[in-house]
């Protein structure tokens, strides 16, 4: 069926492409102008352009630290280097500044990419951190699964664990 269609698009072409130089009127002047048909066909014949690509959602894993809800929303001014120590400056329920230990030692660079990866997190949680670990999957889902469903997840059992294969010593006891 699609061969006969595309074998009488391509006679329909051909013969267009065939009359298109005899178009001429009484006195001999071109009445089609032949660049034009040119483009018809070259249109005809150029095949669309393909789709664009599907955008590629990969979720990192998430496992939830202590200091995740400091870090989230803290400012570069706020984290800050004194006597050998990283601390966390933040605002307390109480609407006052606190200073927050981090870690012994510079750390900064540390908070900082933390807490570029706690906004790529909350991007696809509805701009929450999750109080749960996340395994870590691109667009396919996990290696040779179908997609995670972390709701559906959520308090069923882990399955159980496969059955080793008998060892070379077993088969030759049987």
């Amino acid at each position: 069926m699609n061969i006969k269609r595309l074998a009488t698009q391509l006679a329909g072409i051909a013969c267009v492409a065939t009359l298109a130089g005899c178009a001429t009127n009484d006195q001999g002047l071109l009445v089609v102008d032949p660049d034009k048909v040119n483009a018809v066909i070259m249109g005809a014949l150029t095949p669309p352009p393909p789709p664009p690509p599907v955008p590629v959602i990969v979720e990192e894993a998430y496992v939830p630290a202590p200091n995740d809800v400091y870090i989230a929303a803290v400012a570069d001014r706020d984290v800050v280097f004194i006597g050998g120590d990283t601390f966390v400056w933040y605002i307390g329920p109480d609407g006052q500044r606190h200073r927050r230990f981090y870690a012994h030692g510079d750390h900064r660079h540390e908070i900082f990419a933390r807490r570029d990866q706690l906004h790529t997190v909350m991007m696809h949680h509805d701009g929450h951190l999750p109080d749960h670990a996340i395994a870590g999957h691109g667009p396919e889902g996990r290696p040779g699964g179908m997609p995670v469903n972390h709701a559906a997840m959520a308090g069923k059992p882990p399955a159980p664990a496969a059955k080793p294969a008998p060892s070379s010593k077993e088969v030759k006891k049987s």
